[in-house]
């Protein structure tokens, strides 16, 4: 229920935040409008935020703040170059990897997941499409509310190994292109596309063709103390002071638990905008989630991505207009307040 909470939240920011595209293109923010963000992040303190923030445009930074600490017990403070857990905004990268194969003609969107996981359950592997799975229309459930998933959720070291632990199945009562159902399950299906059509292990690929591609330095960082002592990664923090630490993956997923900076993900639009990674007429056809009262779907050319969990806060946001809004939490629920904050006062 609360992660459903949160999509519907989500939705209506992504609505609130998109524009027709018809404005012309600035070459940088207004005086003004630069001035207000300025003086509204200096409001951001350790007391009311936990976490980093970058504006840019036309991916030239103007605007940066971080406040509050990566690691309270040793006082490590955040920066702007910390990884952050991005949870699932995690899923803009998954269908990134589609997008790539679609271009080298090995993945088709409405190819049917048979033909892909020929074991899955028919006759609804025939009916389910990869466009589906990232669409959230394919009727499946979310995997990480699934016993089998926390059974193995320390030691799993594939997507395979995921897959055969949890029940992937369209839900009871769904019907496969129906209906709009929020599904962390479509993604890690989707992870097991992205193996079938490469030939290779979704992380190897996700590493080597996304990320570092993408100029991206975190990515699928493992969940241990080396890793978070070697890497600098920020800890999750829960209402209750406590840390997320003990309910996270060995690893992040298709669906969740990746880790950026935000250098890391300008970088990463960057790459998105200039075809760096997938063709533009393919980036339109990457349809995540639903268009608002009838706009066409933008698909990954723009639009405002958010993810939310214990100890877990992202916006991810790329406007028509040029602008990249990145607003990075390790407190839940922290980031889409300063990110809806910052779109309003850029005119968006």
């Amino acid at each position: 229920m609360k992660r459903l909470l949160a999509l519907l939240a989500v939705l209506a920011f992504a609505a609130s935040c998109v524009t027709s595209g018809n404005d012309a293109p600035q070459t940088s923010p207004s005086t003004a409008a630069g001035a207000a963000i300025d003086a509204y992040l200096a409001e951001l303190n350790d007391d009311n935020f936990s976490g980093a923030i970058l504006v840019a445009k036309d991916f030239v930074p103007f605007a940066t703040r971080a406040t509050g600490y990566a690691d309270r017990a040793r006082g490590g403070p955040n920066a702007t170059i910390t990884p952050f857990n991005i949870g699932f905004v995690t899923k803009v990268f998954t269908a990134v990897a589609i997008g790539q194969l679609v271009d080298q003609g090995k993945v088709a969107l409405d190819d049917p997941l048979t033909k892909y996981l020929p074991t899955y359950p028919k006759p609804a592997g025939d009916q389910i499409t990869v466009a589906m799975l990232l669409a959230h229309t394919a009727g499946t459930g979310d995997f990480l509310d699934d016993p089998g998933y926390r059974r193995i959720r320390d030691s799993f070291e594939s997507v395979s190994e995921l897959i055969g632990a949890v029940n992937t199945d369209v839900l009871p009562g769904r019907i496969p292109g129906k209906t709009y159902a929020y599904s962390n399950t479509g993604y890690l299906l989707l992870g097991a596309v992205i193996e079938k059509a490469s030939g290779r292990d979704f992380y190897d690929y996700m590493d080597n063709e996304v990320f570092a591609k993408a100029g991206v330095a975190a990515g699928f960082l493992h969940n241990t103390e080396d890793e978070r002592i070697d890497r600098g990664f920020a800890l999750g923090y829960k209402s209750d002071e406590g840390t997320n630490w003990s309910i996270l993956p060995v690893r992040g997923t298709p669906a969740t638990g990746a880790y950026a900076t935000a250098p890391d993900l300008l970088s990463f639009h960057k790459a998105l905008a200039n075809g760096a990674l997938v063709k533009p007429e393919t980036l339109k056809r990457l349809v995540m989630t639903p268009p608002n009262g009838g706009q066409t779907p933008t698909g990954l050319t723009s639009g405002v991505f958010t993810g939310d969990d214990v100890g877990v806060s992202a916006v991810f946001g790329m406007t028509p207009t040029g602008y990249t809004v990145i607003v990075l939490g390790n407190v839940e629920q922290a980031a889409q307040p300063v990110a809806a904050k910052i779109l309003k006062l850029l005119g968006v």
